[in-house]
């Protein structure tokens, strides 16, 4: 089959191309780093290694001047999307959500992955939408807070769990790192935030109703799973929060990264 045929989708750094026997093309955009790409082909071999329900890597190509990796073509809707056409089945997909993410941090990282913490400051010095006290302060803090070696996605949603005849995949490892578990739980409670139904949008109430039972009810099974996890919860909400601002474009979603911010610290303070 010519994988230059149309991709089936398009994403920030990449344009996915379907390829031959049952397999996809993840062809880079030319912008992308070349030690990016060095990481997802590491990163996707480990886990595929560890028996975690990830798309297999089958080789790395140059195609055009551009690099690209063969993986698995995974079958199926995202939990998203199960989500949106069945919502009364939003515990049970958040419940999965949780038990999957445990899964993850079961895995121990290979010792030569970015960590948490080099991850989680990178976006923090670089923005101006933080008082320079508060960046100050959420970076003395990132620096209190222990390294880990539990293998954590940074973009864990349900987005990117695809739902299979095999089971639910889990996918897009490009921002994986070594560190925290509770740290990769934290930035994954401020996506789920960050997943608001815009202001007129029709049923917004009933929106919002779902992404909060979702959200509680993920971040409850998580921690029944691993109560241990629990304690620094808000301590890395604070960090993630700060760290998500160069993901945000709009007035009202950094204001509420700042209320987290801010609350994070007083909640810390009272303890």
């Amino acid at each position: 089959m010519n994988p230059l045929q149309q991709p089936i989708a398009v994403g920030r750094t990449a344009e996915i191309i379907p390829f031959e026997d049952g397999k996809v093309l993840k062809l880079f955009f030319p912008t992308i780093p070349q030690p990016w790409i060095d990481k997802e082909v590491d990163t996707g071999r480990f886990i595929q290694d560890r028996q975690l329900p990830v798309p297999k890597v089958f080789q790395r190509l140059k195609l055009n001047d551009r690099e690209g990796i063969v993986y698995e073509r995974i079958e199926g809707p995202s939990l998203l999307s199960v989500l949106a056409r069945k919502p009364w089945t939003v515990q049970r997909c958040a419940r999965l959500l949780a038990r999957l993410h445990a899964r993850v941090h079961d895995v121990t990282a290979p010792p030569d992955l970015e960590t948490q913490k080099e991850w989680a400051r990178g976006g923090i010095p670089e923005t101006n939408k933080l008082s320079k006290d508060l960046q100050e302060r959420v970076l003395l803090l990132l620096d209190s807070m222990p390294e880990g070696n539990q293998l954590c996605h940074g973009d864990f949603h349900p987005g990117n769990i695809i739902v299979t005849r095999r089971g639910p995949v889990i996918i897009d490892w490009m921002t994986a790192s070594k560190g925290v578990g509770c740290g990769d739980v934290a930035r994954a409670s401020i996506i789920l935030e960050a997943a608001k139904a815009p202001e007129r949008t029709p049923m917004r109430w009933l929106l919002e109703w779902i992404r909060q039972l979702f959200q509680e009810t993920y971040l409850k099974t998580y921690f029944q799973l691993r109560p241990d996890q629990r304690n620094s919860f808000f301590a890395w909400r604070v960090i993630m929060a700060a760290n998500f601002f160069v993901d945000v474009s709009l007035p009202e979603e950094e204001e509420h990264l700042i209320t987290i911010i801010e609350q994070g610290f007083r909640s810390m303070a009272v303890s």
